[in-house]
């Protein structure tokens, strides 16, 4: 008699065999140091708030910013203070942010059973792989037809990694996986607004919730990742299951994606394709001498896809800035950078800001449009270009092909405490060395983070 072939189950019997070396627990502890630096920068916002007053029960999971309640509702807020400010980490084979909707996950579970730092950081490992290497089977389709990689693999990927800590067994993590497929959601039509880090909030809940469902004998369909209707033809017009299947054998054979090609750490508060444009307003302010005083026309020369993703030309809030090429080369022209200070709704609406709104435009390079074979697969990590006019006649451009904080460029650990300071208004030290304390636990960490808020 033949056996039917479960996908889901080779996805999962991937992850528990894959073994995290040195190297990915490193670059997991510099992912969760900058986590829980911008968690504490959004964590007295109004949205965490207005989150807080419906989704606060009581109970014994630390929240981020300092109090207790129940575990799901930890993963929530602290999965949305990370991702609020848009200055949470991002993986380019994940077109999503891999930390925001894991950590909050995996230390909501692990502070509950009483875990290790080192258990959660290795799942966290884990969770990290799946959610970005779904990325490289599901994208550009399920980007471009309007899905927030970071919840629809965010879940997925901090479902697996919460089911390792819980030591799940495979049809248990086959169905906490079923469970999470149907929870998973986010549209990027919400970009600029508070629910687009509600997106990661809600996927490290879910997932929270997926694994306790699946703990407690809830069913799924234990192969959410087979034929017919799966997660993937769900999601993905171009979905293809032997593709799958061969990502699936890269898993703890392949050097992880958390090593190679890493992540991408940020050093200004908004959204990740933004930061080309930032750093080559930063070297036309440099190279050039462009103020933005001088400046009467400006072009974003770009892929296709970036109009599509940054869709608030003229933002009239700060969360719309945040993911605003217009914006944020304006406010790094005007501030010299763009800063946590730029991004208030008062600081948008600037005359300097306006002004410089009304005179810049996206224009997408032939080269990068859409029907050109390979742009689609890399379309949010090809160089951008901002040129300028000057109210001397004089012409100016600058091209990026990678931003300060990418793998090519990467964070320094002074840039990543130089971040702390700037968000949590404290020196990052003692967090560091906490990450890096043989016996630490989830709790002591969380509670050594509580008292920088």
């Amino acid at each position: 008699m033949s056996v039917t072939r479960s996908v889901t189950r080779e996805l999962v019997l991937a992850c528990l065999r894959m073994r995290v070396d040195a190297a990915a627990l490193t670059q997991a502890r510099r992912c969760v140091f900058d986590g829980l630096a911008v968690a504490l920068a959004a964590a007295q916002d109004e949205a965490i708030g207005l989150l807080r007053r419906i989704s606060g029960q009581p109970g014994a999971s630390r929240l981020i910013g300092g109090g207790l309640v129940a575990e799901a509702d930890a993963a929530r807020l602290n999965g949305m203070m990370t991702a609020l400010l848009l200055f949470d980490d991002n993986s380019g084979p994940m077109w999503g942010h891999p930390t925001a909707p894991l950590m909050p996950a995996v230390f909501a579970v692990a502070e509950t059973e009483g875990l290790s730092l080192e258990a959660a950081l290795r799942a966290f490992v884990v969770g990290y792989e799946v959610e970005c290497r779904l990325g490289r089977v599901l994208n550009p389709s399920a980007y471009e037809a309007g899905w927030h990689a970071t919840n629809t693999q965010g879940t997925i990927g901090a479902a697996i990694a919460c089911a390792i800590l819980l030591g799940l067994d495979e049809t248990q993590t086959c169905r906490a996986i079923g469970i999470a497929a149907s929870l998973a959601g986010g549209m990027r039509r919400n970009f600029g607004s508070m629910t687009m880090s509600l997106h990661c909030g809600e996927a490290a809940a879910n997932a929270v919730r997926a694994v306790r469902l699946a703990q407690s004998g809830f069913t799924a369909h234990p192969d959410i990742f087979g034929r017919p209707n799966s997660y993937g033809e769900a999601l993905s017009r171009e979905w293809d299951e032997a593709a799958f299947v061969a990502m699936i054998a890269e898993i703890g054979v392949a050097p992880p994606v958390i090593v190679d090609p890493g992540p991408i750490l940020k050093l200004y508060p908004c959204g990740q394709p933004t930061l080309y444009g930032v750093d080559c307003a930063l070297a036309l302010m440099r190279d050039h001498g462009v103020t933005a005083e001088a400046i009467v026309e400006m072009e974003f020369r770009v892929s296709y896809i970036l109009p599509r993703t940054l869709i608030h030309t003229r933002p009239e809030t700060a969360l719309q800035a945040k993911p605003s090429m217009h914006y944020c080369v304006a406010a790094t022209f005007v501030d010299n950078g763009p800063k946590l200070s730029s991004f208030t709704d008062a600081a948008v609406m600037r005359p300097s800001i306006r002004r410089l709104l009304d005179c810049a435009r996206f224009v997408v390079l032939p080269e990068y449009e859409e029907h050109v074979p390979g742009v689609r697969a890399r379309a949010l990590e090809l160089p951008v270009t901002v040129w300028v006019r000057l109210r001397d006649g004089r012409e100016a451009e600058a091209t990026m092909a990678h931003h300060r904080g990418m793998p090519q460029h990467p964070a320094t650990e002074a840039d990543l405490l130089d971040k702390f300071q700037m968000c949590a208004h404290r020196p990052g030290g003692p967090v560091m060395a906490e990450l890096n304390r043989p016996g630490a636990s989830v709790a002591d960490l969380l509670t050594l983070v509580g008292e920088a808020s």
